[in-house]
């Protein structure tokens, strides 16, 4: 990866708008179809990219559900899986993370084993909300400066769980604050009944949560206006009192409610809080969630978890509150606050599961089918080559450029790119006049006619390699590459005559490129230095949008900076 054009950022692939395609051919007869389901494979350090933004590694799977909807699958490795589950900040300390990747790790193995999703006919073992664990695939590893340090923290932890008497993964549950207590399982989920490593505990260091303790305030009218539209709480108002009758950290005990002409309404707090939480900022979206009680943010949401109490003034209600989330398990702030303290990852989870600590082993699954939503018409790329494989048994080998999937009728229909089916053709590679610095780089430009993988070759006056460069996917269209006068070893070469051709490879492994003729001059004493890996401030692979050189737009192409490390 060092070496490579993503990693160093040393040549620039481009697209030159506004350019027209040698050869294009329609590629209808080469579409594909299927009832079943459509599986698109690559290698595991492949990313595929969705034209809606998201990517994931490894292997796609399109498929209709019991109901006739499409489902999106995303089956890859454990630990790749892992890497892509965005539950903790990734910047957070380095014990808090892998206590994460085991609680997140044991809490994925525990759902495989129930088979929920498959019993239900919708082929994963796990969804991607916050009704199992928020999956957001590759851009939790390559779109986060910090992102390596979870990809870090998933693989010094790799195969670490945590086991229940019969060796069987526990059910690992986490949430974000506790506002000081966590709490029993039975408490907040009484369908699963007492489990002997949920219990609650005091949670002095979630002291360090912004959620720790918040606060949201209304005023009477406010207030008024939102318990009105409960079909319960509806009855009290205008409201006289509010108050919570039981204790601050049992989500079951009511809220009641008392009008003015003393009608006493009562609800749970915990549906107290999910009514008010969603009326609230539909009501006034302007107020509500309000700001955290650091004042560096807002609320996640009105209310934030159930465990608050009331003050009821003349012109307001004041509603104060601690932590958020369900606050059963690990809380993840109070183990960002214990890992500042210098607790361990095992430590850390030893002091929210009763006493269980990771234990290793070869039992937890290689792979994960994570189950993701999904439009009916989608279009998927990858950044390498990739085999489709449709349920009828049509397959293409290897495949580049975008093809466009659409589901209708329990059909998969796949729409392969423009130009797929024609014969390779590269034009001559050529220098591109005004992106050319003095000695410092050339710029060299080919178009091509269909998807391939390019890259950029230069050769000395011997035609022997100086170094060649992969590029990655490019789609029909010009394409350029920098070279900065460097070899394989990002050493300065001598001056003298050298080559340079940029080679496309199609699907078929045809190759086509003529190179160009370069004359690379003695370097000048007044040389200065580029302010990033590129020829433009920044570095190729951070550029986004255009740069405009006299007349010519240049676009750089996304995939710089896909390849995982």
């Amino acid at each position: 990866m060092a070496e490579s054009v993503r990693g160093r950022a040393r040549f620039v692939l481009a697209v030159l708008l506004v350019v027209p395609v040698l050869g294009q051919a329609t590629a209808a007869a080469e579409e594909l179809s299927a009832t079943g389901p459509v599986r698109l494979e690559a290698d595991a350090d492949t990313t595929f990219e969705l034209d809606d933004g998201r990517r994931f590694w490894d292997t796609l799977e399109l498929r209709f559900d019991p109901d006739g909807g499409v489902v999106l699958v995303n089956e890859l490795a454990m630990d790749d899986y892992l890497a892509g589950v965005a539950e903790m900040p990734p910047r957070w300390h380095a014990e808090a993370l892998k206590a994460q990747a085991v609680a997140a790790r044991t809490y994925a193995w525990r759902s495989i084993r129930r088979g929920t999703f498959e019993q239900r006919g919708l082929g994963y073992d796990i969804c991607a909300t916050v009704a199992c664990q928020v999956f957001s695939g590759a851009a939790v590893v390559e779109e986060s400066s910090f992102g390596q340090r979870w990809r870090a923290a998933t693989r010094e932890t790799s195969g670490e769980v945590l086991l229940d008497a019969d060796g069987a993964p526990i059910l690992a549950r986490y949430f974000s604050s506790s506002g000081g207590r966590t709490l029993p399982n039975e408490l907040v989920f009484p369908d699963n009944g007492p489990l002997p490593y949920l219990v609650g505990v005091d949670d002095p260091d979630d002291a360090v949560s912004p959620l720790h303790r918040w606060r949201a305030e209304f005023t009477r009218e406010e207030f008024d206006d939102i318990l009105s539209r409960g079909e319960t709480l509806a009855a009290a108002v205008p409201v006289a009192d509010v108050e919570r009758r039981g204790d601050l950290f049992d989500p079951h005990v009511d809220v009641v409610v008392t009008g003015t002409d003393g009608t006493e309404a009562a609800v749970p707090a915990v549906r107290f809080r999910e009514f008010v939480s969603r009326i609230a900022p539909d009501r006034y979206p302007d107020r509500f969630p309000g700001r955290r009680l650091d004042g560096a943010g807002s609320l996640p949401t009105t209310l934030p978890s159930s465990r608050f109490e009331f003050e009821v003034g003349e012109d307001s209600v004041v509603v104060e509150g601690r932590g958020w989330g369900h606050g059963v398990g690990m809380g993840q702030h109070g183990a960002r606050g214990k890992a500042a303290r210098g607790l361990t990852y095992d430590e850390i989870l030893a002091s929210y599961y009763d006493g269980l600590t990771p234990q290793a082993s070869d039992r937890v699954p290689e792979r994960v089918r994570v189950g993701l939503d999904v439009a009916a018409e989608v279009g998927v790329r990858a950044d390498g080559p990739f085999r489709i494989v449709a349920g009828d048994g049509e397959v293409a080998e290897r495949t580049l450029g975008e093809w466009r999937v659409e589901a209708s009728g329990g059909t998969f229909r796949l729409l392969p790119p423009p130009g797929r089916s024609a014969s390779l053709e590269v034009s001559p590679t050529v220098v591109v006049e005004g992106l050319s610095q003095g000695d410092d780089h050339v710029v060299v430009e080919a178009e091509v006619n269909k998807p391939v993988e390019l890259s950029l070759r230069v050769l000395d006056a011997d035609g022997d390699r100086v170094l060649e460069r992969d590029l990655g996917p490019a789609d029909p269209g010009t394409h350029a590459g920098t070279w900065r006068f460097e070899d394989a070893e990002g050493e300065r070469v001598g001056p003298g005559e050298y080559r340079a051709v940029l080679l496309g490879v199609d699907e078929q492994g045809e190759r086509d490129g003529t190179p160009v003729e370069l004359d690379v001059p003695e370097p000048s004493s007044e040389r200065t230095e580029s302010s990033g890996d590129g020829p433009w401030p920044g570095g190729a692979a951070r550029l986004a949008g255009l740069v405009v050189v006299g007349a010519a737009v240049v676009l750089t192409v996304g995939v710089l900076s896909r390849r995982r490390t």
